[in-house]
């Protein structure tokens, strides 16, 4: 029998563990996090190579996330900016598209890009006004049908759809076919269009970073694997029982689903994400570069370091390359496919790049098809005690992470209250 004296117990340090646990340290509950890993963050590290920064995956922080500008000092941070738009490859060249608003300069360049008609860029200026308004959560109270569904329904051209919806949105989502949620599709629009995609100068770690600042070292326990979970505490994989007055699963999908006993509620969905080095060139953009052809295995290329400049070496540069899905073959033999794709792209130089890094992530995101849940309004609780926050029952990234914790921890807050009455 869990004594008031337990703590709360938190399965995980990513985010939503984070999250979870901040909110309730600040209300003077004690809590105690349990993760497996040797660091804290979950999916979000950054390592450490030759002077370069790797961030495992691909990732960034949009500032327009609603709960981040609550939680998170972006000052502290750091951030540096990518610009907005993108650019996309189409013919054997790249073409500029950027935001008219944030970048006029580049409106011409914009209009002219053969990545659709006219009328497909009225529709996207009309559909990204019209995500905008309103709270947040309506759209998620919307009808659902997939991305391509909708974006059809939309009266997209068939070239809009596959030069720039597929790289872009297939890029965030990790989902070549944009088969994801519309809703999902028009709240990264509505993230987009509001604020701007970032990086922290000192990597994407220096976001769990900083939510573990603010609880005490006593509290984060690493490399601390657990094998079950009750409501009043958990069991580790050594056999060593520990008593808590409440228990929170911040685990990934399937291993929450796993502690929990629940059936597997949908397929993950997988990246490579490779690293190269090359000399600083003044034409490495700030822009996200898309694949508007979808040939090769290339989806998206970024130059972190153009962002910030700690991310590589002085006179260096660092590119960050994305592949969905699970590459076949060895990690040698994709290298040699997507170094022949950045010649051709690039030119012969490209050839000399060094190759730094590969991380094959197979579990990257949880897969969004509808139906989706609205993260909005999450229930995180399980039974009496026992609680989960994080992307189970919700949706992936940033901000839904950090409103699950939030969730989490006041569910546990109210059902310490019952206790005591």
């Amino acid at each position: 029998m869990a004594h008031t004296q337990d703590p709360v117990i938190i399965v995980g340090g990513g985010i939503a563990g984070l999250a979870c646990a901040r909110r309730l340290n600040g209300r003077g509950v004690t809590v105690q996090v349990l993760e497996a890993a040797g660091r804290v963050g979950g999916r979000i590290k950054t390592d450490r190579k030759d002077g370069y920064l790797l961030d495992r995956g691909f990732q960034v922080l949009q500032t327009a996330y609603p709960e981040a500008r609550r939680v998170l000092n972006y000052q502290r941070l750091d951030l540096r900016h990518f610009a907005p738009g993108a650019m996309v490859h189409i013919r054997g060249r790249f073409y500029s598209v950027a935001d008219p608003l944030r970048r006029p300069g580049a409106l011409l360049d914009t209009l002219v890009a053969p990545i659709g008609s006219i009328t497909d860029r009225l529709r996207l200026l009309r559909l990204a006004c019209r995500v905008t308004r309103g709270p947040l959560d309506a759209l998620f109270r919307q009808p659902e049908s997939t991305a391509m569904q909708f974006l059809l329904a939309e009266g997209f051209s068939d070239t809009m759809i596959k030069r720039f919806f597929v790289p872009f949105f297939g890029g965030v989502c990790l989902d070549p076919k944009i088969r994801a949620s519309s809703r999902v599709l028009q709240y990264v629009m509505r993230m987009f269009a509001l604020g701007e995609a970032a990086l922290p100068a000192g990597g994407m770690q220096q976001i769990p970073l900083q939510l573990a600042a603010d609880l005490p070292m006593a509290c984060l326990r690493t490399g601390t694997r657990v094998g079950q979970v009750r409501s009043d505490g958990v069991s580790l994989d050594d056999g060593t029982v520990m008593p808590a007055r409440a228990v929170v699963v911040a685990t990934e999908a399937p291993e929450t689903e796993n502690l929990l006993g629940l059936p597997h509620s949908g397929r993950s969905v997988a990246e490579a994400c490779l690293y190269f080095s090359c000399d600083q060139a003044a034409w490495h953009p700030s822009f996200l570069m898309l694949n508007g052809e979808g040939r090769g295995p290339i989806n998206n290329i970024a130059f972190p370091s153009r962002v910030s400049s700690e991310y590589a070496p002085a006179g260096k540069s660092l590119a960050c390359v994305v592949v969905l899905g699970n590459p076949h073959g060895g990690d040698a033999a994709l290298v040699d496919r997507v170094r022949a794709q950045l010649v051709d792209w690039f030119g012969p130089q490209a050839g000399n790049w060094v190759h730094l890094e590969t991380y094959r992530i197979t579990h990257a995101l949880p897969d969004q098809s509808p139906p989706t849940p609205n993260p909005t309004c999450l229930v995180p609780r399980v039974r009496p005690g026992l609680f989960f926050c994080g992307e189970h029952g919700s949706l992936p990234g940033i901000q839904w992470a950090l409103v699950s914790g939030r969730l989490a921890a006041d569910a546990v807050l109210d059902h310490l209250g019952d206790l005591l009455i």
